[in-house]
């Protein structure tokens, strides 16, 4: 075991996280080099035969840095390029393109308060401020500005992070889960999603929810994109779409479409498929903000434990982390609304279960989050290469 661990040390130390960071630095050091003189003494032909040499090497680097723009973004993990730290590294075109990934790919769930039910998902459309006092299951939560994927994460999007090595690089595992995770292997003993075959998802399943991931391996993925799993506030507030109707009264929409179940709308037991379906399919059970399938074909692993954090009475052999929206086998519809909460073992890798990742907005870079909330760049904030 010491010897394992010495291993993994190593790996975290050369972490794929980090890597990205790194190739980046080569605008500072192109600087650096270029504004070195040579001695006076310096024959000229020297002189300029030395300054060629340079001006070739920052066009390799540009090249590179080029390159590893479009593989990130070609990866979707266009995240990762809208960070403080990353940004500058981006012209004017790579900066627009990644913003409307972003916007493409990503919902903007606005800030304001939100109603998190953690009893049985019952939760009225409207409560006052008495009542959520009154009431323990009850609670008012403030979310920031946060943008929310508009799809769960596919198989072929997952396949990015198989095939980049994810499962070898331990910097994006927590700590704990290091011992387990050469257990999270395919049906054929590669790394990867539990009902996968020889390390890649099943003919025709490029479009459907990745399933067969413990909550450690959706950690994992989001942090090598760039992006994080949602709370469960956030989750909440993406599907419900609350709208404070007046001071202490807050209306929540009990699916993403209203108050009533359609079986047209979403893929639960009840619509009798029996499986799980594309990512982009029940349009018409989209959020009010143009969220896919918060109800229905997976539920979906959030960051946030299981049951009310406030409750001492609650007592689980292991901790679990909480899973929202039901699934295509979800018998109750009552259990799969946008304010019903579950929970799973967070090792467990199952069938059922899939998730989607989410971005606080205060976490991109002030021009990108500008341009991305109202459309609007700030010139002087953004150094265009």
């Amino acid at each position: 075991m010491a010897l394992l661990r010495r291993k993994w040390a190593k790996m975290w130390q050369a972490g794929g996280g980090l890597r990205v960071l790194n190739l980046f630095r080569w605008r500072r050091t192109g600087r650096d080099e270029k504004t070195e003189s040579r001695s006076p003494d310096a024959p000229d032909e020297d002189r300029r035969a030395g300054q060629q040499d340079r001006r070739k090497k920052v066009r390799r680097e540009e090249d590179s840095t080029d390159n590893l723009i479009a593989q990130l973004m070609d990866e979707g993990r266009y995240a990762l390029l809208l960070r403080p730290q990353v940004i500058d590294n981006l012209n004017e075109e790579q900066f627009t393109a990644t913003v409307s990934l972003l916007e493409e790919q990503m919902a903007l769930v606005p800030p304001g308060e939100v109603l998190l039910d953690w009893q049985d998902g019952g939760l009225d459309d409207v409560r006052s401020e008495e009542d959520v006092a009154n009431e323990t299951p009850v609670r008012k939560v403030t979310v920031a500005s946060v943008f929310i994927d508009r799809y769960p994460v596919t198989n072929r999007q997952y396949q990015e992070f198989v095939d980049a090595g994810g499962y070898d690089q331990m910097a994006l595992w927590d700590e704990e889960v290091w011992p387990a995770v050469l257990d999270f292997v395919d049906e054929t003993d590669h790394p990867g999603p539990r009902y996968w075959k020889d390390g890649h998802f099943l003919n025709g399943m490029a479009k459907h929810p990745v399933v067969g991931v413990s909550w450690y391996e959706a950690a994992a993925y989001a942090r090598w994109s760039g992006k994080r799993l949602p709370s469960d506030a956030e989750w909440v507030k993406a599907g419900s779409w609350p709208i404070a109707l007046a001071p202490g009264s807050v209306r929540q929409r009990r699916y993403p479409w209203g108050n009533s179940f359609e079986n047209d709308r979403a893929n639960l037991w009840g619509t009798g498929l029996g499986e799980t379906v594309g990512v982009d399919e029940f349009a018409d059970g989209v959020s009010v903000g143009g969220v896919y399938q918060m109800i229905g074909n997976v539920w979906e692993w959030t960051s946030g434990g299981y049951g009310d954090p406030d409750d001492t009475t609650l007592v689980l052999g292991a901790p679990m982390k909480s899973i929202r929206g039901g699934a295509f086998d979800t018998y109750f519809e009552n259990q799969a609304t946008c304010h019903s909460q579950s929970g799973e073992d967070r090792i467990n890798r199952k069938h059922n279960i899939g998730f989607r990742l989410a971005l606080a907005a205060c976490d991109l870079a002030p021009a990108a989050a500008q341009l991305a909330l109202t459309g609007v760049t700030p010139q002087n904030e953004l150094a265009m290469a």
